[in-house]
């Protein structure tokens, strides 16, 4: 640790009441990121619109914090999500059957082997395309995708594409998608289609035309943007010509606590400290934050709403983003630890 974060710590515990980050009680943050990585070689598929060289991937942090010290632990290729006592692993796999490549995210305990679904022969032996599926949110219930396909089948009159959202069950990631009134409240069905409504009655008749007046309840997903979990729902095109044509609408709805896990951060505060900010994470306690750069998250002590100059730098990935924030303090944070220990000695 620097001088100056010192003084910043200093000041923090010479502060009335002895704040939390000179408490003795360990307060940790799990943090799931995904980011594009580079394959080895081109494979030989019909991309479409996806990129070929790249695949999504994911990561675990364990930030702690006690006794004004920080540790980072790392899981990698992996989310890893406590749910009831136990953590879930979630992953993604990556299939290629000549000229099909397919995406299949996974989900399960932790220690037991997923069940993976493959891709269909037919698809494999008379289609060239692709089925690629992104993590966008993670938590102890849902997961939310992003999944886009393209491609053209022999024998059939033209070829295809979709791009749409789905939450799904965590238990049960082959889920079609469940409507957003089943997750949040029946409410959030009014309020999709009225924002739906008002963002098609402003474009001019012919581009309205070509989108479906009634937005699909299932077609929606949270999606971290400005230190907070949005809520985006998305509208699509009104027949299958028109497939590649959507429209992504942030609807004005607040996820539960228990799905987002954090308050949302002072965001013009951040942008103010750190202008390249791309998310922040800021401790239940309010003691400490972390900031996700390009390339770099930091570890900073926050006294009075001013945050302070970073104690700790891990690099990660370039165009990480957060998909996944948990936490847990005292003894509750102790079996995080020690799992991650046990995946460390493996």
């Amino acid at each position: 640790m620097s001088f100056r974060p010192l003084l910043f710590l200093l000041a923090a515990c010479l502060g009335a009441g002895l704040p939390d980050v000179c408490r003795a009680q360990a307060e940790g943050m799990l943090v799931g990121l995904r980011y594009q990585a580079a394959i080895e070689r081109p494979l030989p598929y019909y991309a479409g619109s996806a990129d070929s060289l790249l695949r999504p991937v994911y990561r675990t942090l364990l930030l702690t914090h006690q006794d004004s010290t920080f540790t980072v632990r790392t899981a990698p290729d992996v989310l890893l999500i406590p749910v009831e006592g136990r953590f879930w692993s979630v992953g993604a796999k990556r299939s290629v059957y000549n000229n099909w490549v397919e995406d299949f995210v996974w989900a399960a305990p932790s220690g037991m082997r997923p069940e993976l679904a493959g891709i269909p022969a037919f698809n494999g032996e008379y289609c060239a395309g692709h089925r690629v599926q992104s993590i966008l949110y993670a938590g102890p219930r849902y997961l939310a995708l992003n999944q886009r396909s393209a491609g053209y089948c022999e024998g059939a009159a033209h070829p295809w594409f979709f791009n749409t959202l789905a939450v799904v069950p965590l238990d049960s990631t082959t889920h079609t998608g469940l409507a957003i009134g089943d997750v949040l409240t029946p409410a959030a069905y009014t309020v999709f289609g009225s924002r739906a409504a008002s963002h098609l009655a402003g474009l001019p008749p012919r581009q309205r035309a070509r989108y479906n007046g009634v937005p699909d309840p299932a077609n929606w997903s949270p999606v971290r943007r400005g230190g907070r979990w949005a809520v985006v729902g998305r509208i699509e095109g009104a027949d299958e010509t028109e497939r590649m044509l959507t429209q992504d609408l942030t609807l004005p709805l607040t996820l539960p606590a228990s799905m987002a896990g954090l308050p949302p951060a002072d965001w013009a505060r951040v942008r103010t400290f750190a202008p390249d900010a791309v998310d922040a994470l800021l401790a239940p306690s309010g003691a400490w934050m972390a900031l996700l750069r390009p390339g770099q998250l930091s570890l900073h002590f926050v006294r009075g709403g001013r945050i302070g100059p970073a104690v700790m730098r891990r690099l990660v990935p370039p165009g990480a983003e957060v998909v996944m924030i948990r936490t847990a303090s005292g003894t509750q944070l102790r079996p995080w630890r020690q799992h991650f220990d046990r995946l460390a000695t493996r």
